[in-house]
């Protein structure tokens, strides 16, 4: 627990700088590394139980995937979209033409960690980048900013602060109510230690932060209200994914990397589901904020 905290000391402020400094590009490099250093764990414990995935072909998509997303503006009329066309079928010739290499092929197994890997980690992450960068109906060159006390911070970077409060908050939630008071288990074969009365106390600790962060962005209150219960859900959805991948590789962690955290993918599971979800949401109902 003592560990737990102290990365968390330290951890929070770097997210912090990294989320704030102005345009984004400390952030984006700090994500495609985590997303490097993610999709690696993966392939590994996939390497474990007999897959072979193409590592290099994963890694330069996550790349691309990640470091893409630097190029989309809202406000320019482009999506993220885009991107995962073009860089998905490249990834699956490329894997098959390395498998039809291969003297001892297995390209359903092969060629689906490959992309599987890829996917789950360089697009899922991709998204907390292309939010950094949502400009909401500003010029396409100059970022539209939020008005807190004396700062003005741009809007990709308090939508983003806004996702890891919230993920935080609602893993935080879950732990240490569940710990104390659960008693009914919601998954027993995925996850043994998660309760519904922990769910239940992520869900309200990701609504209450989400409100507080709301109003201290002027977002209004049904938005930040409904983003709350969203990223409530998809946090808990996002661990209990992860928990089932692991489940089938037969390990606890991907890693060690996060000390008493395990590995990158079991730090950041959680805002793998969170952050695309806080994008497509500012995409589809957050055009005209702030007025």
């Amino acid at each position: 627990m003592l560990v737990r905290i102290l990365t968390g000391v330290v951890g929070i402020p770097l997210a912090v700088l990294l989320i704030f400094v102005p345009h984004g590009l400390p952030f984006a490099i700090a994500m495609g590394v985590l997303s490097v250093l993610g999709a690696l764990e993966f392939y590994k414990e996939v390497s474990k139980i007999g897959a072979r995935p193409v590592k290099w072909a994963g890694l330069l998509a996550v790349l691309f995937f990640v470091f893409s997303a630097r190029t989309f503006r809202y406000s320019e009329g482009t999506t993220i979209g885009a991107i995962f066309p073009t860089a998905l079928t490249l990834l699956l010739i490329l894997s098959f033409c390395v498998e039809m290499l291969r003297r001892e092929r297995a390209p359903i197994i092969n060629v689906g960690a490959t992309l599987f890997g890829a996917i789950y980690v360089g697009w899922l992450m991709s998204h907390l980048v292309v939010l950094r960068g949502v400009w909401l109906e500003g010029l396409p060159t100059t970022p539209r900013v939020v008005q807190v006390g004396r700062f003005e911070p741009e809007i990709g970077a308090c939508l983003v602060m806004m996702v890891f409060l919230c993920t935080w908050a609602c893993d935080t939630s879950a732990y240490f109510f569940g710990k104390a008071f659960g008693k009914t288990r919601i998954a027993p074969n995925l996850s043994p230690n998660k309760t519904i009365e922990g769910s239940i106390a992520g869900l309200v600790g990701a609504l209450v932060v989400a409100m507080i962060s709301g109003w201290v962005i002027h977002l209004p209150w049904y938005h930040s209200l409904a983003m709350g219960v969203v990223f409530g859900i998809l946090c808990q959805l996002g661990d209990l994914s992860e928990s089932a991948i692991k489940r089938e590789l037969k390990i606890k962690d991907f890693g060690t990397l996060v000390p008493g955290h395990g590995g990158v993918l079991d730090r950041f599971d959680s805002l793998l589901f969170t952050g695309p979800a806080a994008y497509y949401y500012a995409v589809l109902f957050l055009q005209h904020w702030p007025k």
